[in-house]
């Protein structure tokens, strides 16, 4: 794990200082006593203790690794095919646990493994819908939440954010409680009514609380150029009613509606513009809202799944590299998964907390790493005012300045430092480390 931290990289060979690390590394991730349970044992530890007393956001999302470009290095049988049904590959689907005043990621809650090695027939053939719950694949959404209620017990509060696959009934039947809550995105394909029992839509005039401007910048890519977008924002109180598939006697433990918040966000595009994915977001809470702000405040929290979606970037390509790795077994595969998720939280704590002039440096460094980082800092420091280090020492942002600088970033850029950046910092660093040890103070 220490080598995990200090050189970030998913690639044995490159990871291993010498061919004996090579072997070491091998037969620890491959050694049948060790599982991605009992790694995460100890990780699961520390965020309980770290997370007593704290409002709590908790983000799940499922991400898959594409292992088929090396398939012939793979024992036979070890790995099932991804979501397009073709390619071998995992998928991972983890609760990510962030402080909700600041967004801090304090850790991960669970993270589950999906190998879909052995399993030939079609959803048609297994008569998918007509399953339980618990034995369908969606069942994570639901048994990730319980675990989260489990570990992070010590919580003051927990919010949990997903997006519109996990907007399942049974869910929102057994999740909330007075101190859990949902913000989920949805497709509207359910019934929701009123109190009348009339159907709604979720853009009821009735229903508009004002409207808010963000800005929407362009995509990586692509020619379309940043936009100022105004947004109505609509909230409704509705049921939700139970669906067809649940209606026979054996699922009578749930409710035959649900109240909740339904909160839609929609863009208004002027006259003679033309805009390609104008935005539209509807989302479901059980939070009442009854005012422009509290609807505004749950869109914040649902906008912070892209922090999920950024973390699981880190993991791949010009992050640690996960898809590079040419283990041959499944088993080994789970095992340095969780290994680079515990590993690369480290480095996505510098980038949520980048400007952070009130959490301690201590919360991400050690300290003979907050030594050296303090006499690195003047060096990297120019001429100008914006090229200082104005961060206040000692706090967090202070030494998260460092790293994104050995990263190449620089303070006149106009976008601020990525997890790719942080990344590339943070192996620099480590060569000052190394060099720290052999040279005397």
């Amino acid at each position: 794990m220490s080598d995990l931290l200090t050189r970030p990289t998913a690639v044995i060979n490159r990871l291993a200082q010498d061919r004996p690390a090579v072997v070491g590394y091998h037969r620890f991730v491959n050694n049948a006593k060790v599982s991605d349970g009992r790694i995460m044992e100890g990780h699961y530890q520390h965020l309980a203790k770290r997370i007593k007393g704290k409002d709590l956001i908790c983000i799940e999302d499922t991400t898959e690794y594409n292992y088929h470009h090396h398939k012939h290095l793979l024992k036979e049988a070890e790995l099932g095919t991804i979501s397009d049904n073709r390619s071998l590959g995992l998928r991972v689907h983890p609760m990510l646990v962030m402080d909700a005043q600041d967004r801090f990621p304090y850790g991960f809650s669970s993270i589950e493994i999906i190998n879909r090695v052995g399993q030939t027939k079609t959803r048609h053939e297994r008569k998918y819908k007509q399953l339980p719950i618990e034995q369908k694949e969606s069942y994570r959404w639901i048994k990730s939440m319980d675990q989260a209620k489990e570990r992070l017990k010590g919580a003051n509060s927990l919010t949990m954010v997903a997006d519109r696959e996990s907007d399942i009934y049974e869910l929102w039947s057994r999740a909330p409680d007075e101190r859990t809550h949902l913000v989920i995105g949805t497709i509207f394909t359910r019934k929701f009514v009123d109190q009348d029992h009339q159907a709604i839509t979720p853009t009821n005039a009735l229903g508009l609380l004002g409207t808010y401007q963000i800005y929407v910048p362009s995509k990586p890519g692509q020619s379309d150029k940043g936009r100022t977008a105004t947004l109505e924002v609509f909230a409704q109180q509705a049921d939700t009613v139970k669906p067809q598939s649940l209606s026979s006697q054996k699922y009578h433990q749930y409710p035959d509606k649900i109240p909740l918040s339904i909160v839609t966000a929609r863009e208004t595009v002027p006259e003679g513009v033309t805009i390609k994915e104008p935005i539209e977001w509807i989302l479901l809470t059980d939070f009442k809202i009854a005012t422009l702000q509290a609807a505004l405040e749950v869109i914040d929290i649902y906008k912070s799944r892209w922090d999920i979606e950024q973390f699981f970037r880190l993991t791949k390509q010009k992050g640690f590299g996960l898809e590079e790795s040419q283990l041959e077994t499944a088993h080994g595969l789970c095992n340095l998964m969780v290994l680079v998720f515990i590993a690369a939280i480290r480095i996505y704590q510098m980038l949520k907390c980048r400007n952070s002039q009130t959490r301690p440096a201590t919360d991400v460094f050690e300290e003979h790493e907050i030594e050296l980082l303090a006499k690195i800092s003047p060096a990297l420091e120019g001429g100008s005012e914006k090229s200082k280090n104005k961060n206040k020492p000692q706090n967090l942002a202070f030494f998260v300045w460092v790293i994104a600088r050995l990263g190449n970033w620089k303070p006149e850029d106009r976008d601020p430092p990525g997890p790719i950046t942080f990344k590339r910092g943070w192996e620099v660093f480590e060569n000052y480390l190394r060099i720290a040890q052999v040279v005397p103070p």
